[in-house]
């Protein structure tokens, strides 16, 4: 059996969709659907599933004949996350300060009209 079946098997026995899958490992539906359907799947992303729906990276890599292992540069979604949190709280603080400038203007406003 090749990877994409092993994957879409051990998720149906442990009552896991494809959107939970991949928001356990960061991923996007799609691309769990594609790996499913292609058994293309890069060494990092397959170790993330391994360890998603608990089972071993042998468990997927038994049957070398079968595997479509794509070498790809792991990318640091952690790394990613962190500059994620960063541009939120930017924006929060862009948004404060859109306030208190709305706020100022409206005082400005008041001041003009009295």
């Amino acid at each position: 059996m090749d990877i994409g079946k092993k994957i879409k098997v051990l998720r149906a026995q442990k009552g896991i969709s494809q959107q939970e899958l991949a928001d356990s490992i960061n991923k996007t539906r799609t691309l769990i659907s594609h790996i499913e359907v292609t058994s293309k799947v890069n060494y990092y992303t397959l170790t993330e599933i391994a360890n998603a729906i608990d089972v071993t990276l042998a468990y997927f890599t038994e049957e070398p004949s079968n595997n479509k292992i794509v070498n790809e540069e792991k990318v640091e979604y952690a790394s990613l996350a962190k500059k994620i949190e960063k541009l939120e709280r930017e924006n929060e603080l862009l948004n404060e300060i859109i306030q208190n400038q709305k706020e100022i203007i409206t005082q400005l406003k008041d001041k003009l009209t009295q």
